[in-house]
């Protein structure tokens, strides 16, 4: 259990394994290049993550009849199906991988196995929910739902009658329905299916909640077990607020309430639950509540929606450009801030973290892209020719499954991609319009700029996996792991200074190049601050790492005065 400034995140809130499990399976499948990827209904209840599952290619249909392409993959979710269904799965023809929970395996075994000696199964859950229509297939069409207690009373008399629940039940309503029922039984067996990690959910929930001034429940709102854990809270604590995101907390209250506990259903990924906890903590940092909150919004507005991100590729670009011995040219610059802008923001917007700005980021975007065309035009028509290609490059980057789809998968693209973009902005089209492609310095200026932009985007990607596996193989940190991606680190790191040695050896503007190198451990700060933690991406995160390139920026600026 995590906590601090009164702030409790519960040691159970995300992912049950069950989930997990699930979601790792259609990930490595798709990583495998095994495509496209169909899941018999959405994998779980939660909007981020089937977002980002159905931009990976990894779709839910109700039947295999519905798959487009019968070469594809078909998942069983978590919850399970009703055995006539997974027999109907099975001889349609398609590769099926069956990523059900086993302790909801576990549940259908038992009442399997009651049902054949001739027991009525009454199960205790939600009766449109997924798991409990699996549930109900194995009671061989002996078989009753119930919410609770109440409906438990309206039931006729059984000879025999096995009590389940669903394994995400609250386990007080499922002991209250039982009893109810032995009422109406000559013979009762009570088989609690509920699962482990929902209990421990729950134990520690009814601790923490009591003692909260609020309590916030992260999770979907359409999903069972986090609605589920939201009445339980409001039975225990007077302020409870369910959020799927950080964007929906009620600030007021997270500033004023003295304790507050986090907690977050089983459907919840781990980054989300991250976003919330840091949220919380930034608003009850000393000194926050004098801050007005408008100016806070804007600070946020600005580094989620890439301002932030294209004002520090702007810097950057005259950092390179005095390498390159080239005098800060601003129709360069304002090149690069629109360039770096459009593509950044076209592909948040594709991002379900981003969903709430997706209008906003897909119109500045374009804008931006115009922009910058209209800056390239006036430079030259073999400019604008080059970054026309390299924009429109940009743009179809979300789409690229178009043409990847049947091949095998390239790892770290994501990473890659985003370095060569900001290098052929900020160092190579800046010695491209001044005819200095051949010199020394501009080559090690562009290696220069492309490792040193590849980490950043590694150290963030790093910051946005986290522990749930969502952002894939076109993250460097995903596709390699976490060793490999230190060791990378710091083999750029080493790049780096070399480069910067180089030109110093050369002689090459020895003030400029020695501000560098003291910049150097601003960059080292960040890397062994980040890859240290295991945290969530948050706007303070992308403040600090996008940070290097203003005080790189300031230093070059202090070294044009020595």
């Amino acid at each position: 259990m995590e906590k601090e400034q009164d702030v409790t995140v519960a040691k159970s809130a995300g992912f049950c394994p069950g989930v997990k499990r699930a979601i790792d399976k259609v990930l490595e499948l798709e990583a495998a290049g095994k495509k496209p990827v169909y899941t018999i209904g959405p994998l779980i209840h939660n909007k981020q993550v089937t977002d980002m599952l159905a931009a990976k290619q990894i779709t839910a249909i109700d039947s295999p009849q519905d798959a487009e392409d019968k070469s594809g993959v078909l998942v069983i979710r978590a919850h399970g199906i009703t055995p006539q269904f997974q027999q109907e799965i099975t001889s349609c023809g398609m590769n099926v991988v069956d990523a059900t929970c086993p302790l909801v395996k576990h549940a259908q075994n038992i009442i399997a196995k009651f049902a054949g000696l001739g027991y009525h199964t009454v199960i205790v859950g939600d009766g449109g929910h997924a798991e409990v229509i699996g549930l109900l297939g194995y009671a061989q069409g002996k078989g009753t739902v119930v919410a609770g207690p109440e409906e438990a009373a309206k039931l006729p008399h059984f000879d025999k009658v096995n009590v389940v629940s669903q394994t995400t039940q609250k386990e007080s309503v499922f002991y209250a329905t039982a009893e109810e029922i032995k009422k109406h039984a000559d013979e009762c067996q009570i088989s609690n299916t509920i699962c482990q990690p929902t209990k421990d959910r729950q134990k520690e929930t009814i601790e923490q909640a009591k003692r909260a001034d609020l309590v916030i429940v992260v999770g979907g709102k359409h999903s069972a077990n986090t609605a589920r854990l939201a009445f339980l809270c409001q039975e225990l604590c007077p302020h409870v607020q369910h959020v799927e995101t950080e964007e929906e907390l009620d600030e007021t209250d997270v500033i004023r309430s003295k304790k507050i506990f986090i907690t977050a259903g089983a459907s919840t990924p781990n980054w989300v639950i991250d976003r919330v906890a840091a949220r919380v903590k930034d608003l009850r940092k000393p000194g926050a509540k004098s801050i007005l909150p408008a100016l806070q919004k804007a600070w946020r507005f600005l580094v989620k929606n890439a301002f932030y991100t294209a004002s520090a590729a702007a810097a950057f670009s005259y950092v390179c450009m005095r390498l390159e011995g080239i005098r800060p040219d601003a129709h360069l610059a304002a090149f690069v801030w629109f360039f770096v802008f459009a593509g950044t923001a076209f592909n948040r917007a594709h991002e379900a973290a981003y969903a709430k700005s997706k209008k906003f980021l897909y119109g500045a975007s374009f804008i931006c892209a115009g922009t910058a065309l209209g800056v390239a035009a006036g430079l030259g028509l073999k400019t604008f020719a080059l970054c026309a290609v390299l924009i429109a490059a940009g743009f179809f980057y979300p789409f690229r499954s178009v043409i990847t789809a049947h091949l095998p998968p390239l790892p770290g693209t994501k990473d890659f991609a985003t370095a060569l973009g900001w290098a052929f902005a900020c160092a190579f089209l800046p010695a491209y319009q001044y005819g200095l492609l051949s010199r020394k310095a501009t080559y090690l200026a562009i290696v220069y700029s492309l490792l040193l932009v590849f980490m950043r985007t590694v150290t963030l990607g790093f910051s946005s996996a986290n522990k749930d596996m969502i952002i894939g193989r076109e993250s460097f940190y995903k596709a390699f792991g976490i060793k490999k991606t230190k060791w990378a680190v710091a083999l750029i790191l080493a790049a780096l200074t070399a480069a910067l040695a180089t030109l110093w050896t050369l002689t090459w503007r020895p003030s400029l190049v020695a501000m560098l190198l003291i910049g150097d451990l601003y960059t080292i700060f960040i890397v062994i601050y980040y890859y240290g933690r295991n945290s969530t991406r948050s706007v303070k995160d992308e403040t600090l790492v996008d940070g290097q390139f203003f005080v790189l920026w300031a230093l070059s600026g202090l070294a044009a005065l020595l």
